[in-house]
């Protein structure tokens, strides 16, 4: 079997990392396209993961388009070269047009409601549409539901084991607590209208939550100086590691929050964007909280701060989590070998 996988957001490295080793241990051949976002290419490049990359994020709206068009022009060649049996992504915004036109089955990834221009570009052309927990939206008879979140494909116990000499190496003490904070860049699509907080007000969140242990800010951009003393010393691809010794995420991220709590850290998701499965981790399994802005989070945090058992009473709600949950690679696999016929 032939497989293109295109990827073109860093969280969908890890999203497809192990869908595309369980095709390379069935001697399946796999194509990977990819797009330079933040630290896609080094995630790949860190996972040694070859790829082919079609285009580069640009900032505006109107850039974004003709990057799009970019995209559609390498995608026919690359998919006409190859001849793939399959096309995957999530949302699907660029193998679903090429998909269709030439006849090959698309199978794409579905979690974020609100990016409406990225779902009336990709998902009208998917043939099957893959969601999960607390998915809001319905796909009809395209869609196949896994049981479990997404990140669980990349953070359950059989794919990954944090190690705490990650965060000695990178001079992080283990046995003291600290929290992580996000920052993102506000600059994908579905993120137009939206902006972050003052440089005052993050450093002013920063040196609130000091008084709990040491804060480590992720950012999808170069810290301000004020507070470039928080900037994260853990390379991008070993962030997982970060985040399971944590002792509590706070920020803007909602997949950061998603992995945080799927590891079985308390985690708060400062962000006015709905997301249905950090909404369904926080309603059904108590994983995480959803807030409006970081003032909000921040008064959450400081209670749960203060609560010297929090990190047991979240692995004790994480294991519900997977027990009620299914290996959503093989999920992945078994629907792609169906739709092939192989």
């Amino acid at each position: 079997m032939r497989v293109l996988v295109d990827i073109s957001h860093p969280s969908q490295v890890h999203f497809f990392k192990n869908l595309i080793l369980r095709f390379r241990r069935n001697k399946d051949k796999v194509v990977i396209t990819a797009r330079h976002k933040d630290v896609t290419i080094d995630l790949l490049k860190g996972l040694n993961l070859k790829y082919i990359c079609i285009s580069q994020q640009k900032g505006s709206i109107w850039a974004m388009g003709l990057e799009l068009i970019l995209r559609y022009i390498r995608m026919w060649g690359i998919v006409r070269r190859f001849k793939p049996d399959i096309l995957i992504a999530e949302t699907g915004v660029t193998i679903g047009l090429i998909g269709a036109l030439l006849r090959i089955p698309r199978i794409v990834e579905e979690d974020t409601e609100h990016a409406k221009l990225q779902r009336m570009l990709g998902l009208p052309f998917a043939s099957v549409i893959m969601t999960g927990l607390g998915y809001l939206k319905s796909h009809g008879s395209r869609e196949r539901k896994f049981k479990g979140v997404w990140v669980q494909s990349y953070l359950n116990p059989e794919y990954f084991t944090p190690y705490a000499s990650v965060l000695t190496d990178a001079g992080i003490d283990v046995n003291k607590p600290f929290i992580v904070m996000r920052m993102v860049s506000w600059s994908a699509a579905h993120d137009t209208g939206l902006g972050g907080y003052s440089e005052k007000e993050y450093l002013d969140a920063a040196e609130r939550l000091s008084k709990y242990g040491r804060v480590i800010i992720s950012s999808e951009s170069a810290l301000p100086e004020s507070i470039a003393q928080y900037e994260n010393p853990v390379a991008p691809e070993k962030a997982h590691h970060l985040l399971a010794f944590a002792t509590l995420y706070i920020g803007e991220g909602g997949t950061m929050a998603a992995e945080a709590a799927a590891l079985g850290t308390p985690a708060i998701f400062c962000n006015p964007l709905p997301l249905g499965y950090l909404m369904a981790m926080e309603r059904d399994y108590q994983l995480l909280y959803n807030c409006k802005n970081f003032p909000a989070g921040l008064e959450i945090a400081g209670k749960l701060l203060s609560d010297k058992n929090i990190k047991q009473l979240w692995r004790q709600r994480r294991q519900k989590l997977l027990d009620e949950s299914e290996d959503i690679n093989e999920f992945m696999f078994k629907i792609v070998r169906q739709i092939v016929g192989d």
